[in-house]
């Protein structure tokens, strides 16, 4: 397998984000917990790394697998496209476990058994969005549960392995955690519908029944711009209530810029055209928002100095 069709069907560029939720995890950690487990963080980041890989792996490999659109095989899928082997794909994903399967073990090691079976939910969940009788992709909740994976249970997963050994880790701190994510929520959940809509023919030649095929283009467009108004609304809301510095609401000055890569999809859904925008858009105001959260947890740490 050559480097462009493994960074292909890793999708390794997609991962930026798995660092931009450590920032976040460690930011909101040091601002209400008052600490966070650097090396624990580090290693919990390597892990989610490689699993997202493995995943992308692995959702190529089932979509081509369960594909009943002959032109989605020699067309679309990426597999298909370079005419990969199923044989040489199924080594690489299997491979590339022995990376988190030994990083893990010794996380589980660091903390306790919790870890192990975080991660077991992690990876299920994970590899659930293509596979089984039923997958999500192929379901009306799919684009949900991959963006609340993706942008709270992720970085709830670093707060937990980074503050779980200093005995304050407490529930309602774990809710806070959540809270503070819910602005990336809507973001990722507006990318999902993005894809899904750039995706709908091929979608029901493939009989997958997703929310966009389910609620129709129409809608699913008046949706999308209603998660990126709630994206924006959030955010100072959680200032004012305390929950993320004051900082933040500078992220709102992104709106107009904002507006400008997404406004062409909602003129055309075309995947190889609009839906980069669309991504480089929500990940422009996730940095944004997390690289804010984290210069207030810095400014409490100066005050707290001085």
């Amino acid at each position: 397998m050559n480097r462009k069709l493994f960074v292909e069907l890793s999708e390794i560029r997609t991962t930026v984000l798995d660092f931009a939720w450590l920032v976040l995890a460690a930011s909101y950690s040091y601002l209400n917990i008052g600490r966070f487990d650097i090396i624990n963080g580090i290693l919990g980041f390597i892990t989610v790394f490689f699993i997202h890989i493995i995943i992308n792996f692995h959702n190529n490999y089932m979509d081509f697998r369960h594909s009943k659109s002959e032109e989605y095989r020699k067309k679309i899928s990426t597999i298909g496209v370079n005419r990969e082997s199923l044989v040489i794909v199924k080594k690489w994903m299997y491979g590339l476990t022995i990376f988190p399967l030994l990083i893990g073990a010794f996380l589980v090691y660091r903390t306790n058994w919790w870890t192990l079976l975080i991660g077991i939910i992690c990876v299920l969940i994970g590899l659930s969005y293509s596979a089984g009788p039923k997958p999500l992709n192929s379901t009306m909740f799919g684009s949900s549960v991959v963006a609340i994976a993706i942008s709270i249970l992720i970085p709830v997963v670093y707060v937990y392995l980074g503050t779980v050994t200093s005995g304050k880790l407490t529930s309602s701190a774990i809710i806070n955690a959540i809270i503070v994510c819910l602005p990336n929520t809507f973001a990722m959940f507006s990318a999902q519908l993005c894809n899904d809509t750039c995706d709908l023919e091929a979608d029901k030649k493939n009989g997958r029944h997703t929310l966009v095929t389910k609620i129709g283009k129409t809608n699913a467009l008046s949706l999308f711009k209603a998660s990126w108004w709630l994206t924006f609304l959030l955010i100072p809301i959680l200032a004012v209530l305390k929950v993320v510095p004051y900082i933040t609401m500078i992220a709102v000055l992104l709106y107009p810029n904002i507006w400008d890569n997404y406004h062409p999809y909602l003129k055309e859904q075309v995947k190889k055209k609009t839906y980069p925008l669309v991504m480089k858009a929500v990940v422009k105001l996730v940095n944004t928002y997390v690289f804010l959260v984290a210069v207030g947890a810095i400014i409490k740490l100066v005050k707290a100095i001085l």
